[in-house]
């Protein structure tokens, strides 16, 4: 029966510095460890392998023939020993691929990352901002982990977890609302709810319109507005402070819609993606709070500005 023993890892590690130092000396200063404990450590290793490893030159320790043999086993050994220990980063890191529409990633993307950053498992982020009807379609099909999603009130959504409720509003220019002519609209592309929500809403007051600007863009989209391009309609929360906002009884009321996260857990356990879910609506609905009181804080400033 062949002879069976366990060779410590730390003596290979000794082994293959040596090996590339040369040098008792400078292995001991690169391993932390006395010149004795390495040579020590050397002995023991030949003893137990019963081989000579190294001759001792004019130029420092050389392997011998043998000992190059056993320097790529122990290379070998070495590899298999740290990619075990990797697994350990592996399977306490995840990719997270995380969706949101584009005007939610500049209002809440900055907050979300930092506050996953913070979380056990590490949370490696790959984001993608596509309307909210494009998401809930790569959901379905496996391609994203989880999604922010706006869809309207009372609409059920598997796998979802609820975050707010939104008030939605009229913005804009209200000089474009002229009579006879279709009023002007300034969309994100179908897919977008507030662009469904607003078409239906006209359609069913039987109010004339025209989409005259699309954009997946956030800042496009804000800026056509702006400009004058058309009317469009957002998350009460989410209009920029120079932004009008029209209050007039001719365009018909909107409905709410609820913010969600909606999640595939194919790739990440679920509760995992469910600490992920609360972090994300507790930074959301911070935001909102914070982007309702500044936009308060602002309106006796901009009024006043116009006399």
């Amino acid at each position: 029966m062949s002879r069976i023993f366990d060779v410590d890892t730390n003596l290979w590690r000794t082994f293959k510095s040596v090996s590339e130092t040369r040098s008792i000396t400078r292995s001991s200063a690169a391993l932390c460890k006395t010149p004795p404990a390495i040579s020590m450590q050397i002995k023991k290793l030949e003893e137990l392998l019963d081989l000579q490893l190294f001759v001792r030159g004019d130029h420092g320790f050389r392997l011998t023939p043998i000992g190059e043999e056993v320097l790529m086993t122990a290379e070998k050994i070495l590899t298999m020993n740290d990619n075990l220990f990797r697994l350990k980063d592996k399977v306490n890191a995840y990719e997270l691929r995380l969706g949101l529409p584009d005007d939610y990633s500049l209002f809440f993307l900055h907050d979300i990352i930092r506050s996953l950053n913070s979380m056990e498992p590490t949370i490696h982020l790959n984001v993608t901002c596509k309307t909210s009807l494009l998401l809930m379609t790569d959901i379905e099909h496996g391609n994203l982990d989880m999604a922010i999603i706006a869809t309207p009130e009372g609409q059920l959504v598997a796998n979802s977890e609820h975050i707010r409720y939104e008030a939605l509003s009229w913005i804009g220019e209200e000089e474009l609302m002229q009579p006879g002519q279709p009023l002007p609209l300034v969309h994100f592309p179908e897919g977008c709810i507030c662009r469904e929500i607003s078409v239906n809403a006209l359609r069913m007051a039987g109010i004339e319109a025209r989409v005259s600007f699309t954009s997946d863009s956030n800042f496009s989209v804000f800026n056509a507005i702006n400009a004058g391009a058309g009317i469009g309609v957002s998350e009460r929360s989410l209009i920029p402070k120079k932004t009008p906002v029209i209050d007039s009884s001719l365009l018909p009321e909107l409905p709410r819609i609820e913010m969600s996260t909606v999640a595939n857990y194919e790739r990440i356990p679920k509760h995992t993606l469910s600490q992920v879910s609360a972090k994300i609506k507790a930074c959301i609905n911070a935001s909102c709070d914070q982007l309702v009181s500044n936009r308060q804080h602002s309106e006796p400033l901009m009024r006043q500005s116009l006399f």
